[in-house]
């Protein structure tokens, strides 16, 4: 694993407390050619955007209105495509093992350390039951094959309820059954 707080451009803010995007109710403008990929990757008309702060700066103004997703300015609102989920959970470290004290931050594609907590879930969805973070603003980051995998192996059977568990911030959250 790496250290994943070396990596986090900024380990006390996150992208979605960056604009108060809620309070911001621009009418829709138009509708850009961008599209984030299954693999959180940021395309603007067909080519893969490779500068990491411009995609952080879209992020910023990502949000999630009635199952589509927008980047919204005080005077714009443009319509994009997101394929999966915007963000992917790409590496995580555990702070306090195996202590009731245990937190479980996870490092998202874009630089996010987010804390897995009450306040950001881990979910299963679909029939799938494929692992996400629910953000801000109603986004969601998919947790990466590898990293869930990881997570897996340092997860807490739950024989009574035939549950994988990780516990982060007091809470636990299932990571599947078996």
């Amino acid at each position: 694993m790496i250290d994943i707080s070396q990596l986090a451009q900024n380990d006390t803010a996150l992208s979605g407390d960056a604009y108060p995007l809620e309070k911001w109710h621009p009418e829709l403008c138009q509708t850009m050619d961008m599209v984030i990929d299954v693999n959180g990757q940021w395309h603007h008309e067909g080519e893969v955007i490779k500068r990491a702060k411009m995609v952080r700066l879209f992020a910023k103004i990502l949000i999630k209105i009635e199952q589509e997703y927008f980047l919204i300015t005080p005077g714009e609102k443009i319509a994009i495509n997101v394929v999966d989920a915007p963000f992917v959970i790409v590496d995580f470290e555990i702070t306090e093992p195996n202590t009731p004290q245990q937190e479980v931050w996870l490092l998202s594609n874009i630089g996010d350390r987010i804390l897995l907590s009450a306040q950001y879930p881990l979910l299963l969805k679909g029939d799938e039951q494929r692992p996400y973070v629910s953000l801000w603003r109603g986004l969601d980051a998919l947790i990466s094959r590898q990293v869930y995998y990881h997570l897996i192996r340092v997860a807490q059977d739950a024989p009574t309820t035939n549950t994988l568990n990780i516990i982060s911030k007091g809470q636990q959250f299932s990571l599947g059954s078996y």
